[in-house]
């Protein structure tokens, strides 16, 4: 980005959608019925808002890196961009 541009904020939402995507899915698997042995597991609500705030915070870098090509993206290709990020730090950290 030049400083004569202004920040994608278009952009920079749509890959803030992907990544509440990427949050929300597995809290949405975790609503379906789950076996009585499974279900006394401990919730990992809060795990998630952690890595949720973590994520938008990255979702600027992810439009700062992208630079210009920023400009060009769909608005499917901003969603895969922080779907893929979310996702990939959710397995990282949990393995």
């Amino acid at each position: 980005m030049s400083t004569h541009e202004s920040f994608p904020f278009l952009q920079y939402l749509q890959v803030v959608i992907g990544i509440l995507i990427s949050i929300v899915l597995p809290i949405l698997r975790k609503q379906l019925p789950v076996p009585a042995a499974l279900a006394a597991a401990p919730s990992p609500a809060k795990t998630y808002i952690v890595i949720g705030l973590f994520s938008l915070l990255t979702a600027v870098l992810i439009i700062a890196f992208g630079g210009a090509a920023t400009n060009d993206w769909k608005w499917y290709t901003a969603i895969l961009a922080g779907y893929a990020w979310d996702s990939t730090l959710q397995k990282v950290i949990k393995g």
